[in-house]
């Protein structure tokens, strides 16, 4: 997540800025800020289940071609995450039993599309708010800048990711889509 996209969010959360001094003070002064939720298991178990997961894997690519990047139970409905084929990151997406892949490079400065917010078909880049459509990797932002898409398929309990289907557009840069303004101070 990027920095901005951390803040907005934070600010969203707490009701705006002053919500968010108030969650603050409370918190550091041992108050009870607010409820919050307990994660389901601790992050050194859950990165272990994921290693262990990920060392299954077949090591060379399926007839076709296509190279298993995860089990199909670290992509739950509805859940996106990030794999790679080879050296390249590809974000994965399952959204009504139906598996995407995308580069994970957003087409603006390169943000980590695998871990942006997903609303129905739409991601949405944690660093600047760039949305693109999973299905077909086509920018909601910018028309003339979509993402790579990959052929995929699940088989013997595990996603496969072959040749790309669409190749994205090189060119980075651009405007910001995250509501926030730059204030010149002093």
């Amino acid at each position: 997540m990027g920095v901005r996209s951390f803040l907005k969010g934070k600010l969203e959360k707490h009701g705006g800025a002053v919500g968010l001094a108030k969650h603050a003070v409370a918190k550091a002064s041992g108050g009870t800020p607010g409820a919050t939720a307990r994660p389901t298991s601790q992050p050194a178990e859950a990165a272990a289940e994921i290693q262990a997961a990920l060392d299954t894997l077949p090591r060379e690519p399926d007839r076709d071609g296509f190279v298993a990047v995860a089990t199909s139970a670290l992509l739950g409905e509805g859940e996106r995450n990030t794999f790679k084929v080879g050296e390249t990151p590809v974000a994965c997406f399952r959204i009504d039993g139906k598996l995407y892949v995308v580069d994970d490079e957003c087409a603006h400065e390169n943000g980590p599309i695998g871990e942006g917010k997903l609303d129905g078909f739409v991601v949405t880049c944690p660093y600047h708010d760039w949305r693109y459509d999973v299905r077909n990797g086509d920018c909601l932002t910018d028309p003339e800048r979509h993402l790579s898409c990959f052929a995929v398929k699940e088989a013997g309990g595990y996603i496969w990711v072959g040749r790309k289907t669409r190749e994205g557009t090189k060119s980075r840069g651009g405007e910001h889509d995250d509501g926030l303004k730059v204030a010149e101070v002093g």
